[in-house]
This record gives C-alpha cells, sequence and structure tokens, in this order.
C-alpha cells in the first residue's frame, strides 16, 4: 500500500491488509534496492501473510530513497516499510518524512523515527553495529544477472558465480535457495552456522540434518488442522461413484477443444457437489457458538498443493455456474495459488470442501475438515468407471443420516451425470 505527500512527491510504502482478519506481514524478499528507480507493475517487495505470499507491485513510477525494514521481519498491517520520492527531495525532507509518519497501528514506529519519549533500554550495541542492507553491498551484481537483493549478498558472503546459476525464482530471477545450492557445502555449512547459530538438531556424519523454519502459512495450516480434529468431532462415510456416464459427459464437453479448455473429472465433480448441497441445504453449513449458518448458494473450496503448503480458494455460486465456467474458475484459482497471486476473497469463506488426491493415484483417504465449514469431500482416483469418495463430517452440524442422505443423492446425480 502506497501513501502520496503530493505536495513534496514524496510516498510511503506500507504494510498493506488483506483481507479482514490479517493483522500483520511477514516481509520475506526485497526486490528493489535503495537508490534503485522502478516502474509501475514492478515487483518491490515480498509479503508473507497467514495464508498466502504475495509480491507487492508498485503503483506508479518511482524511487526508492529509504528501505526503513529488514527481511524476516514481522510487521503489523500501516506499518512504514520504504519511502520513495524524487531526486529533488532532500535527504532532510525525507528523514522529516519518516518522522512525522503515524502508521495506522501506533504500536509500530519505524527505527529511524526520531521520538521525543525514549525507548526502553534493551540489549547494548556499539555504534558500529548496524543491519545488513542490499545497500551496503560492496559489489552490484552482473547486469544480465536477475537478482534479488538477499541472494546477492549470501552470493558474495559464500563467494558463488552467479552467473553459472539457472535461476528458479519467480520472472527467472536467482534467489536465495538457488545461491546455497550452487554454494560449496562446507562454506554453506559455516554460513548457517555463523548466521542462525546452534539449532539443537541432532546430525550424525553419515546422517546430516537441516532445520528449516516454519513458513507462516505452515504455521497457520498446523494450526488450522490441530483445532479441527481436537475441536469438530469427526466422522466418515465412504461411497463408490458410478462415474461412468459422467466420464462420457466429459468427453462429450471435451470434443474439439484444446488442453486449456477441456474440463477435468474435478470439475465435473464440483458441480456434482455444489447441485447435491443445493437439495441438502442441511449439510451446506459453517458451524459457530451461536448457531449453525446456512447458505442458499454452494461456495466450494478447492483444495490446491502450492510450493509453500496446502490452500483451498474458492469456487463461489458453483451450483449456479456451467461445468465450463467451473473449469475455468478452478484454472483461474490454481494459477493465482501457484503463483502467489491469491487475495482475501479468493479463498475465505467457502461452505464445502473438496480434496481431490486422485490424479496421484490415491484410491481412497480421509481429510481434516475446514472450519468452520462442517464437510469435506476427499475424492480419490477415477479406476473401472468408479470414483472412491469419503466425506469427513463434523457431528456437532452433522449428523450421520443427514451425511448419509447427501451422499445418496451425490451418487444419484454423478451415476446419471444429471448436470
Amino acid at each position: 500500500m502506497c501513501i502520496r505527500d503530493r505536495s513534496k512527491k514524496i510516498e510511503a510504502l506500507t504494510m498493506p491488509k488483506w483481507g479482514i482478519e490479517m493483522e500483520e506481514g511477514k516481509l520475506t524478499e526485497w526486490l528493489i534496492e535503495e537508490g534503485s528507480s522502478f516502474a509501475k507493475g514492478d515487483a518491490l517487495l515480498v509479503v508473507e501473510t497467514d495464508k498466502i505470499s504475495n509480491e507487492i507491485e508498485a503503483e506508479f513510477d518511482g524511487l526508492c530513497r529509504k528501505k526503513l525494514v529488514d527481511v524476516d521481519g514481522t510487521y503489523p498491517v500501516g506499518a512504514l516499510l520504504a519511502v520513495f520520492a524524487s531526486e529533488e527531495i532532500t535527504d532532510d525532507e525525507v528523514d522529516q518524512f519518516i518522522n512525522d509518519f503515524v502508521p495506522v497501528d501506533s504500536s509500530f514506529q519505524p527505527e529511524s523515527a526520531v521520538s521525543e519519549k525514549k525507548p526502553e533500554p534493551t540489549e547494548p550495541t556499539t555504534p558500529q553495529e548496524k543491519p545488513k542492507s542490499s545497500g551496503d553491498l560492496p559489489d552490484a551484481p552482473p547486469e544480465n544477472v536477475n537478482i534479488s537483493p538477499k541472494a546477492w549478498e549470501v552470493a558474495l558472503e559464500l563467494d558463488v558465480d552467479v552467473s553459472t546459476i539457472t535461476p528458479s525464482g519467480r520472472r527467472g530471477r536467482i534467489s536465495v535457495q538457488d545461491v546455497e545450492q550452487a554454494a560449496d557445502p562446507a562454506k554453506l555449512a559455516a554460513y548457517k552456522g555463523e548466521e542462525g547459530g546452534d539449532t539443537g538438531s541432532v546430525s550424525s556424519a553419515d546422517n546430516p540434518s537441516e532445520l528449516i523454519p516454519h513458513s507462516g502459512m505452515r504455521k497457520v495450516i498446523a494450526e488450522r488442522t490441530t483445532a479441527s480434529k481436537n475441536t469438530a468431532p469427526h466422522f466418515y462415510l465412504n461411497v463408490d461413484l458410478e462415474a461412468k456416464k459422467l466420464s462420457a459427459q466429459r468427453e462429450k464437453l471435451n470434443k474439439g477443444k484444446d488442453k486449456k479448455e477441456k474440463v477435468s473429472i474435478n470439475d465435473l465433480l464440483i458441480k456434482c457437489v455444489a447441485s447435491a448441497l443445493t437439495k441438502h441445504p442441511e449439510v451446506n453449513i459453517n458451524w459457530s457458538d451461536e448457531g449453525i449458518l446456512q447458505f442458499k448458494n454452494a461456495d466450494i473450496s478447492i483444495a490446491v498443493a502450492t510450493d509453500a503448503g496446502l490452500i483451498t480458494p474458492i469456487v463461489k455460486k458453483a451450483n449456479e455456474k456451467s461445468v465450463e465456467e467451473i473449469s475455468a474458475d478452478t484454472k483461474r484459482l490454481s494459477d493465482l495459488a501457484h503463483n502467489n497471486k491469491l487475495m482475501p476473497e479468493d479463498y475465505q469463506g467457502g461452505t464445502f470442501s473438496i480434496s481431490n488426491l486422485g490424479m496421484l493415484g490415491i484410491k481412497s483417504f480421509t481429510a481434516v475438515i475446514n472450519p468452520p465449514q462442517c464437510g469435506i469431500l476427499a475424492v480419490g482416483k477415477l479406476e473401472d468407471d468408479k470414483i472412491s469418495v469419503t466425506m469427513s463430517c463434523d457431528h456437532r452440524g452433522i449428523d450421520g443420516a443427514v451425511g448419509a442422505r447427501f451422499l445418496q443423492t451425490l451418487s444419484d446425480i454423478v451415476a446419471k451425470a444429471d448436470i
């Protein structure tokens, strides 16, 4: 989020708020350096929240005059992250802008801001102590090499020739992980030990180990799944769906279409589940301590596995959409998820979930309910014209007979391909 002082041509880059539940974000990577210019649409930094990791793009052309926060720090919504200003603005004016800046969350103050109230004493520091930043690098990377500032800093520390690295990051950018993989193992081990200290891990000469810190998304997955299993009394219902006509329907819909336009069995199942939910609104619910919230439309959360972890974007009003429209939605949401471009409105909410591992050869499994929803359908592989599905139900909101009747209706819809 950028806040402009149009009279002085100074802009403040602050921690954005993505959704009503977001209170803070973790800065995982700076994509610009102090003193560098950028154009509208350029990626400036990467922010990780409890649910997603997203690039923040520039809303205008500008010049980065000062970065105020470090990578791997967590900052509240509204916190001042950087200041953008044209060259005609003096350093004193930039500093004054920082001093006068009032964040949305008043508990956060940038370190460089001058306050009349002295801060509480912390560990003593020396005048020479100063956090590392990409602006302190002794050399610049080669012009033809696209590398993040942090990765360049690590490359210098590990004496890695970045021109030999094949990038794996966004838009062909060399990441920290790329540099570490190209580094000499002994130097990397020494660097990791110096950077992170003793992790307390146990290793042996023939089985070395590495402690991988939890990402924000992984922590949330752990918290939510643990809370779900601890608070929602799960029970499971399994049925084999007769899918011969559904497969024939898919072939019919895909005839003459290119690969990008073809629908999947999962797209058809989403439509079938949505149709069954409209016939059984007592399953299309969210649980709360105050009561059960029953929905008219079927907003289906679909489980998407990304490198960062599992996320469940929503196909909204699936009951009102055609299979082709559902297919377009699932492709769009999956692409956004894999490119860290989902916004809160894409994944917050949902009335029922579907998790499909059939494409990985899994015949059947059970899934953890996604609160406050009360049901999730675990879909196995299509085999001999049958699909094994297992429904996890929250017994607080769905009784056994209710779930069974829903699956009977779903079985009938799938068997007839009545969509």
